[in-house]
């Protein structure tokens, strides 16, 4: 993409979406009405992620009614991160919104973000005052921030989710990083780029049902942390030396005891019997370290084998950009006309 391409919009917001059917209308409404506020022109990029509801039809039905829709459908679903990862390769805005398509990231905040960033911050991202999702999804990601925070080889900001604004610059910077498993919040990160977080209320799903179950959010922050760190791998090295040391105090603690109870001096009151019991404990904390020494590099390693093959983060089946005469071409001034001219 040029700049002169970019240039053709201010803003663009991304939204993924999968099996949202009754999330998008309303949502669209609440975007519009906010950014009919603000100065400048706007598109909206829905990324269908393989919907199989009635999400396509709603979208195809909505095309007509908002010039500044464009709807990516992919093939099948990529994942969370990788319908946004398409969403920013299809933006042409100046300045990129991220938003999730199920009316918990409220639009009504945008107008704030942006303010923000023209302080000159690239990167405004939301910082959620309150989990939604049920205090065992609400400890399970604290405990993950705090283990990111403190493994990761960059500083990531905590309870940051992926709504935000971003500029130009740093969406093209994402779009050329030849990663296969893009994990937004931390490639944004990762750029250094002057970054503020804006706090703000994270609202209760009202429609639909998550897309996240427990274990989809348990296999997301496994993608962040092994994205950005290789501590678990050396953690795994650390319990190898930890146990090899253990296992040498306890069989000279063993050995002692049998010789000195072999020459008639008893250190301890009770018969030391050979006992299988001690042998299995050992035994089977050692095949247990073994095993998570091999999950952890297991998990590296698929993301080799995923790497090297190369192959795009999605496919796009189709992209249909509402009327193009006029696509996004109302400043507020015009707007406000508008709106005036239709209450008359």
């Amino acid at each position: 993409m040029t700049s002169e391409q970019a240039s053709i919009v201010n803003y663009s917001v991304v939204i993924p979406a999968y099996n949202e059917q009754g999330n998008i209308k309303p949502l669209l409404e609440r975007i519009e009405k906010v950014m009919a506020d603000v100065e400048g022109t706007y598109e909206i990029v829905i990324v269908d992620n393989g919907s199989f509801d009635g999400t396509p039809v709603i979208l195809d039905e909505l095309v007509g009614k908002y010039p500044s829709l464009v709807i990516v459908t992919l093939s099948r679903n990529f994942g969370y991160d990788g319908a946004i990862t398409t969403g920013l390769e299809y933006a042409r805005g100046s300045w990129v919104i991220i938003m999730d398509g199920d009316q918990q990231d409220p639009p009504e905040v945008i107008p704030e973000f942006i303010e923000k960033a023209k302080e000159g911050y690239s990167i405004v991202y939301g910082i959620r005052v309150k989990r939604t999702e049920g205090w065992i999804v609400a400890l399970q990601m604290k405990t993950f921030y705090h283990i990111w925070k403190r493994i990761a080889n960059i500083d990531v900001p905590k309870n940051a989710g992926n709504f935000c604004v971003m500029s130009r610059d740093v969406v093209e910077i994402i779009n050329r990083m030849p990663e296969r498993n893009k994990f937004i919040r931390g490639l944004r990160a990762w750029t250094g780029y002057p970054s503020a977080g804006v706090v703000y209320h994270r609202e209760e799903r009202k429609i639909g049902k998550t897309k996240f179950p427990f274990f989809s959010y348990v296999n997301h922050a496994l993608n962040g942390i092994t994205s950005f760190s290789t501590v678990p791998l050396r953690v795994f090295t650390y319990l190898g030396i930890f146990g090899l040391m253990t296992c040498f105090i306890f069989g000279l603690y063993v050995i002692s005891i049998r010789v000195l109870s072999m020459i008639g001096i008893d250190v301890v009151n009770y018969k030391y019997a050979g006992g299988w019991t001690t042998l299995a404990m050992l035994i089977i904390t050692l095949i247990s370290i073994n095993f998570i020494g091999l999950g952890i590099m297991g998990e590296y390693i698929g993301r080799i084998f995923q790497e090297v093959k190369n192959r795009p983060n999605s496919l796009v089946r189709k992209v249909v950009r509402s009327n193009d005469r006029n696509f996004f071409a109302k400043t507020k001034v015009e707007k406000e006309s508008e709106h005036k001219n239709n209450n008359n």
